[in-house]
């Protein structure tokens, strides 16, 4: 193998541990890099290619340093362990059934089908903030960005949201997209007379996972951490995606597989819990076709 072609397998290997949230071992691939640029002269020259390197770096440092940042253990009153517990039940009704059937179509690849069922629950007007975050996320896994933020001006222009709703949908997706490395300008919402009022079919309160971490603590990858955002969530289990190039980690992490140290981070606070792994599937259709999900099961108490 070439030094080039070995820089090149080096960089992917870093990008891969970086995307699966190994970011110590994604720094140390990086810094390999370095090290063989550095001793070939062809190489040392290439300003272009140092700099990519050491701003994958930088970046990677940044991750470490906001994790470092992070509570480990983040101690929560009993009124918050009360309200988690209370907002992780919201799921046990039909309407929120309809929703995980919807959200089924989604993990398997089957996005402009989800799609459908998503557009047509909100027209019912079942959990319509809940359900208009899931279309954002089926637009952004068809790699549609565009797609979301015409999404967006159709929502401003009809009666589905409430003011304090379509600014919470805009923060969504404005930080969505920014996670994907995408910037758009989104119009500000403004307050208007409502048209009527809608019947909504659900309390819409519920518990909003974000992302988690999972330190792993026996096992091939014992002490490691992997940091996953959350692609799709009903109830209490959340849906987190996995590369191809993971596959030995969609196989160690088994349904049924008990997770003992989960961190989740939603937007009203941030805790430690425990779960259990709930499924793995295949992706079978759409742009991360061949790629696995993975179902979490985080325990509510």
């Amino acid at each position: 193998m070439s030094e080039k072609d070995r820089i090149k397998r080096l960089l992917k290997e870093a990008d891969i541990y970086r995307t699966q949230g190994l970011l110590s071992e994604s720094r140390a691939k990086y810094l390999e890099i370095l090290s063989l640029i550095g001793k070939n002269p062809s190489f040392s020259q290439n300003q272009k290619l140092l700099d990519g390197v050491k701003s994958k770096i930088r970046a990677v440092d940044k991750s470490l340093r906001e994790l470092s940042d992070r509570p480990d253990k983040p101690e929560l009153t009993q009124d918050m362990q009360k309200l988690i517990k209370k907002l992780f039940t919201f799921s046990q009704t039909k309407e929120a059934a309809a929703i995980e059937g919807a959200v089924a179509l989604a993990k398997f690849g089957q996005y402009d089908h989800a799609l459908n069922e998503f557009h047509s629950l909100l027209e019912q007007g079942i959990l319509p903030v809940v359900t208009a975050k899931n279309i954002v996320r089926c637009y952004l896994a068809l790699r549609k960005p565009e797609a979301a933020g015409q999404q967006y001006a159709n929502w401003l222009s009809r009666d589905l949201f409430s003011f304090d709703e379509l600014k919470q949908l805009r923060a969504f997706i404005l930080g969505a997209l920014k996670k994907e490395g995408i910037e758009i300008q989104l119009p500000e919402v403004t307050a208007r007379p409502r048209k009527g009022t809608r019947v909504r079919k659900v309390e819409e309160t519920f518990l909003e996972i974000s992302a988690v971490s999972i330190h792993l603590q026996g096992g091939p990858f014992q002490n490691q951490t992997f940091d996953f955002e959350v692609q799709f969530q009903s109830a209490n289990t959340v849906t987190v995606h996995l590369p191809s190039s993971r596959k030995e980690v969609a196989e160690f992490l088994a349904p049924g597989t008990r997770l003992d140290d989960i961190q989740c981070y939603s937007p009203i606070t941030v805790f430690r819990s425990s779960g259990t792994v709930g499924g793995t599937a295949t992706i079978k259709h759409g742009p991360k076709q061949g790629d696995y999900t993975l179902d979490i099961t985080i325990d509510a108490d």
